[in-house]
């Protein structure tokens, strides 16, 4: 049963042998399903959900009159028993209705709850994910980052998808005229209180810390803050743009710059003017802990090449050698202090 801890809802909805156990779970050759939802396992909700998916699914059941009671009701039609007749017609009329207004109940809630409901993909500490939407776009996850989109994507008249932490989207274009573009070309990302409309493209959105970073490396992206309204940023390839109280701040217009964006994908960092404060935050991005450095001041000390993020123990001690500083390591807090 190990595999099965890494499956998200729609890995168990895929999986035959799970689908056996919903329908039927109380058979002796599916118990093992019991047992391993009993160890409570990381992705339990993915398990809760598609369960309950399908007992939903499972509990609408055509119901179909008994031999016997189809029997009797000609029966009492052929003797031509006007008064019984009239009676057990209304009967069944009410009963057919019960029925139908049942399954038309059951099947609103499951189909509100399969177009309303997300699929949710979250990295933890230190792990990077690619993930493949419907359309064949692509989200690439750092660390500690997630990307939510609806479940009936197929279904929908729009492409949409929500990123928290960081995230390269390399989205697939569909529109051949771009002066005139339908509904189901755009796609569009959110994040905070940012809305980016792509049409084809590969850009990077960065919200950390309640601010979003983003940087476009292909194609073309239109920005628009939500919350505070105002201008739409138009994105051009090289520009990076930070999305703060005060509106949209351009950074830079390089596109070299744009590239060292992304680099974080090859689990490295780099760039003109790299400080140690910034490789700090990057640790805590990517790993969710905090290096505490006495001297404030070193803070703003330069870090020329690049730098490995491929562990923990890489970037402690990059940033201790640069420094010259003793490492001790608490629970979630690693302390440099002066030699």
């Amino acid at each position: 049963m190990e595999k099965y801890t890494a499956y998200n809802t729609q890995d168990f909805l895929d999986d035959l042998d799970f689908v056996r156990f919903a329908k039927e779970p109380d058979r002796d050759d599916l118990g093992n399903w019991k047992a391993w939802r009993a160890g409570n396992p990381d992705n339990a909700a993915a398990y809760d959900e598609a369960l309950a998916y399908l007992h939903a699914l499972y509990g609408i059941m055509r119901i179909k009159p008994s031999p016997a009671f189809t029997e009797n009701l000609f029966r009492d039609i052929e003797h031509g028993i006007a008064g019984n007749r009239k009676k057990r017609k209304n009967k069944i009329i009410r009963l057919w209705a019960a029925a139908a207004t049942a399954a038309a109940v059951a099947l609103f809630v499951t189909a509100a709850w399969y177009y309303q409901s997300m699929i949710v993909i979250q990295t933890g500490s230190g792990v990077l994910q690619t993930v493949l939407l419907p359309d064949s776009s692509t989200v690439q996850l750092n660390a500690n980052s997630s990307v939510a989109y609806r479940r009936a994507w197929k279904w929908l008249s729009k492409r949409e998808v929500y990123t928290t932490g960081e995230a390269l989207l390399e989205v697939k274009h569909l529109n051949k005229d771009t002066a005139d573009i339908r509904e189901g070309e755009r796609f569009m990302a959110y994040t905070g209180d940012l809305a980016v409309e792509v049409l084809g493209t590969k850009f990077n959105l960065k919200n950390r810390d309640n601010k979003v970073t983003v940087s476009l490396l292909e194609g073309r992206i239109a920005l628009h803050n939500r919350k505070h309204g105002g201008e739409t940023k138009i994105l051009v390839p090289g520009d990076i743009v930070v999305d703060g109280s005060q509106g949209f701040r351009n950074l830079s217009a390089n596109r070299k710059s744009a590239q060292e964006s992304v680099l974080w994908t090859q689990k490295t960092l780099t760039g003109e003017n790299l400080m140690v404060a910034d490789l700090i935050n990057e640790f805590r991005y990517v790993y969710g802990k905090e290096i505490i450095i006495g001297d404030t001041s070193l803070l703003n000390r330069k870090i020329d090449g690049r730098v490995s993020l491929n562990s923990q123990e890489s970037i402690i001690y990059t940033i201790a050698n640069i420094l010259q500083a003793n490492i001790r390591i608490g629970k979630d807090t690693i302390y440099l202090d002066p030699k």
